[in-house]
């Protein structure tokens, strides 16, 4: 009988708040993190041996977006899964912490899914987007609470999204 396979999952930046049964990189030493490294550079990790890799609160810091998720694609396994946790762009969350660089929209993943005109190399599939919802607006009918997502400023204030990798 086989001994079963290591599930490889990694907590990319997760200073303090480390997940449970993670290994977790960051750029300052605090309680939970195993590797300290600039998360914007080539990542010390073997190609294809993540299977999990976690990101709360990490994406709207990163100053060149398209190079780091090239890097999580080259890092992950065939059929990995990419957690994302973000302040919505539309939300107060988004824009009032100075060290954000960006603004994060659902559309903004779609750049992802597959080899694009713009020469980016990954291949995630959105698997789910879920919406942390502000009260009133998260007790209201589904369509009205997309409306209102579309259309007014504040509704949501954070975004959870979950992207496949697709390999050969």
């Amino acid at each position: 009988m086989r001994e079963r396979e290591r599930v490889v999952a990694i907590d990319l930046g997760c200073g303090k708040n480390k997940q449970q049964g993670t290994l977790g990189f960051d750029c300052r030493k605090e309680p939970g993190v195993n590797v300290l490294c600039d998360i914007e550079q080539p990542l010390p990790l073997k190609n294809d041996c993540a299977d999990v890799i976690h990101l709360s609160h990490v994406m709207e810091h990163i100053q060149n977006l398209i190079p780091f998720m090239e890097e999580l694609y080259r890092a992950c396994k065939a059929g990995a899964v990419v957690k994302i946790v973000v302040p919505y762009y539309t939300s107060r969350g988004a824009f009032r912490d100075p060290t954000h660089v960006r603004y994060i929209a659902e559309d903004t993943f779609q750049y992802f899914e597959h080899p694009t005109d713009y020469g980016i190399r990954t291949d995630f599939r959105i698997e789910t987007i879920c919406y942390e919802m502000r009260k009133p607006f998260r007790y209201l009918p589904e369509f009205v609470r997309k409306r209102c997502r579309r259309h007014l400023w504040n509704v949501v204030e954070n975004m959870q999204v979950t992207l496949r990798v697709r390999k050969p």
